[in-house]
């Protein structure tokens, strides 16, 4: 076979890797979000309160918090063909584990748990497999539309997975993650090669070290990755996901409106994130892009707290979607000013501060609210959303 036509093989359109980064990644989120739609189901069927099917729900995110960082110092070996393996393996597992025990609670938090420690090899991946593609004048649109998957998950499970259970029988929902999960490991194994993305390691004689990859962690732009992520991801998933009760309890809407209402800012989120990342590569800008968001988070957090029930408000809380683009732009922003050796670790320490802010940050504001009450919750939010403003628009080398 010719060079020319080795290369052919090996190369296919590079949004073709887009979609496919989209697809692989919604393995995780597709078994993420399907909890919600039949919390209900799950919780009459095993026989639990609000209590544990809250921790059911947020569990997908626990074990990555301690793995995260780990699973970058692995893929520094491995590279992201063999980590986006692992990743999908252990989504697929936990996913298979869960098809034949969703009455049995110990058993789905654990299947959850390992479906939480692929998607954290997952989320290390695919960045890394865009960083490689992608110049930095084309990563902003890339990011883009890969931090959609999230938002695609989301819209997808919520409308599907309600049509295709019955009170008594949740397992078709897990069997379609199961097999969507089978379909993408056989896509992942056929396009992702280590010539596509290779390995730290490949670009020398060998990869960095153990002492080295460590030594990273402690880089002050690395911990601007991990606060900044966690206090965006902790006041992002907080606000979304105890407005609605918000709504109903301060607004006077009824359940279903208020959750209607909410659920809007995720289509936002969608189209936020991929005119966000195309945005930024034609600005060439990626601060000024976070700088205005993060500003937006604090300033429609105060917004919330105070405007009656309304057009005005109805419209705050749909735009809270436009924190979205911040995700890409914080993948895209580590590729631009970590050095290629350490931006898998780069991935890593952002994800672990994310999970953090995921798995706390609703935890947190219902807290507040139950000592100082809505407004005083939001305000301190607004807050907590200057926080990685500062990060970003204090990142040495970020333009």
């Amino acid at each position: 076979m010719t060079e020319t036509a080795v290369q052919q093989k090996k190369k296919l359109n590079p949004y073709v890797y887009i979609v496919i980064m989209v697809l692989f990644f919604m393995c995780y989120g597709n078994c993420q979000y399907k909890i919600s739609p039949v919390l209900t189901y799950l919780m009459d069927g095993m026989g639990i309160g609000t209590d544990l099917g809250g921790l059911l729900t947020s569990s997908v995110n626990l074990l990555g918090i301690f793995i995260t960082i780990p699973l970058g110092v692995v893929m520094n070996k491995l590279g992201p063909r063999k980590m986006g393996l692992l990743g999908i393996s252990l989504v697929l597992a936990g996913s298979l584990l869960g098809t034949f025990f969703t009455t049995s609670f110990p058993v789905m938090l654990i299947s959850q748990l390992i479906v939480g420690a692929g998607g954290a090899g997952i989320s290390i991946a695919c960045p890394y497999v865009i960083a490689c593609l992608f110049v930095p004048e084309m990563r902003g649109k890339a990011n883009g539309a890969y931090i959609m998957a999230g938002t695609l998950s989301q819209l997808f499970m919520y409308n599907i997975v309600p049509r295709i259970v019955t009170p008594t029988n949740l397992a078709p929902a897990w069997w379609l993650t199961n097999v969507w999960a089978i379909v993408m490991m056989i896509v992942w194994l056929l396009t992702i090669t280590d010539e596509v993305a290779p390995p730290a390691r490949s670009e020398g004689q060998s990869g960095p070290s153990l002492g080295a990859t460590l030594k990273s962690l402690g880089d002050s732009r690395m911990l601007r990755f991990f606060i900044g992520g966690m206090f965006m991801m902790g006041s992002a998933v907080a606000v979304l996901s105890m407005s609605p009760t918000f709504l109903v309890q301060a607004k006077g809407m009824d359940v279903a409106a208020a959750g209607s209402l909410v659920s809007g800012s995720a289509l936002v989120g969608a189209v936020a994130s991929l005119a966000g990342g195309w945005l930024s590569d034609a600005l060439h800008t990626r601060k000024w892009l976070f700088v205005f968001c993060f500003a937006w988070m604090a300033i429609s957090r105060v917004l919330i707290a105070f405007l009656p029930a309304g057009m005005l408000l109805n419209l705050c809380i749909w735009l809270q979607g436009i924190p979205s683009i911040t995700m890409g732009l914080f993948y895209t922003a580590g590729s631009d000013v970590i050095e290629k050796e350490n931006y898998a670790m780069c991935c890593s320490v952002l994800n672990t501060g994310t999970k953090i802010g995921s798995f706390f940050g609703a935890t947190i504001f219902g807290i507040l609210a139950a000592s100082v009450g809505y407004s005083g919750t939001y305000i301190a939010f607004a807050v907590i959303s200057l926080v990685p403003l500062f990060c970003m628009a204090t990142l040495k080398g970020l333009k």
